[in-house]
């Protein structure tokens, strides 16, 4: 089983020999953190909320360099200077996790190794087991359909029905983004959106225009995003799309294509230098999309043919 080493340069790493985070399989284990800045000096003061707060982004940044986020945490460990810090400390982890509900153990210790250090955090994650924002976008009209494709009856559902019955079947809860909060922008629109409201760190992007995806399919699709690192799409036969994954930091860069007018989810994955999911040959007719009114023909005599 592939072993992954996760450093944040810090000087301490080499020269103690131990790595800020180590990923074997889907195991994340970050090592014991304390608040410190990217020169490794002490910050927060004598304030322990906020060497807590600075504890968890270090925390955070190194999930994310192994493949996962703070929701995948399941066990976190608090060592204090003070146990009378315990309800201040509480505080703060509840922020951070009240939502998760990690298994977690608060401990009173001697000293740390600097005595401007109060607290210092473990924790352990299974990647992917979080599970993830899985969002549908459908605002706009489609051009070359006329109308509203999310409004499009195929069967006994509309369009978005079908993705809002896949989603659930994959587990998930669906959110629809039907009203971007910039018009005009094309799918950026709608991610831009998901990415500024949601409270998940990951987001799984589907379309409202692919009758067939399954839950099967999506559950494959987010098994593989787990294992590897950063945005993922899907390949299709002219570039990729959805379903795709990107992480809320990812809103940054997001926003960069925007102001540039670069608008194509195309431009965005290079941008983002996300990896590509090949799906299984099997499975590539569920990724058939309705763009076009010939679409829509195609997909109603697939139906049939179905005996749906």
């Amino acid at each position: 089983m592939r072993r992954q080493l996760i450093s944040s340069g810090a000087k301490w790493e080499a020269k103690v020999g131990y790595s800020r985070a180590v990923r074997v399989g889907r195991h994340v284990i970050v090592s014991g953190t304390t608040a410190v800045d990217v020169r490794g000096r002490a910050v927060g003061g004598e304030d322990i909320r906020a060497q807590a707060r600075r504890i968890f982004e270090i925390i955070a940044d190194a999930l994310a360099d192994a493949g996962a986020c703070l929701e995948d945490v399941v066990r976190t460990r608090v060592f204090v200077t003070d146990i009378a810090d315990a309800e201040a400390l509480g505080q703060v982890h509840g922020e951070v996790f009240g939502r998760i509900r990690p298994a977690a153990t608060l401990v009173e210790v001697s000293r740390l190794i600097d005595p401007a250090l109060l607290v210092e955090i473990e924790a352990d994650a299974i990647a992917g087991s979080g599970g993830a924002d899985a969002v549908i976008l459908a605002g706009g009209k489609a051009k070359r359909m006329g109308r509203d494709k999310s409004r499009i009856r195929l069967g006994r559902r509309t369009l978005l029905g079908h993705a809002r019955a896949a989603v659930a079947d994959a587990g998930f809860k669906p959110r629809v983004i039907a009203t971007d909060l910039q018009l005009n922008l094309g799918p950026l629109g709608g991610i831009a959106t998901a990415l500024r409201s949601t409270r998940h760190s990951r987001v799984l992007f589907l379309g409202c225009d692919m009758p067939f995806l399954s839950g099967n399919l999506i559950k494959e699709f987010l098994a593989a995003a787990t294992y590897g690192i950063g945005p993922i799409f899907t390949r299709h036969k002219k570039g990729v799309g959805f379903p795709f994954v990107l992480h809320r930091s990812d809103l940054a860069l997001v926003e960069k294509q925007i102001d540039r007018g670069a608008l194509s989810l195309q431009r965005l994955a290079k941008r983002l230098k996300a990896r590509a999911w090949q799906p299984p040959a099997s499975r590539v007719p569920e990724l058939f999309n309705i763009n076009t009114p010939a679409d829509l023909v195609e997909a109603k005599r697939r139906l049939k043919v179905a005996g749906c």
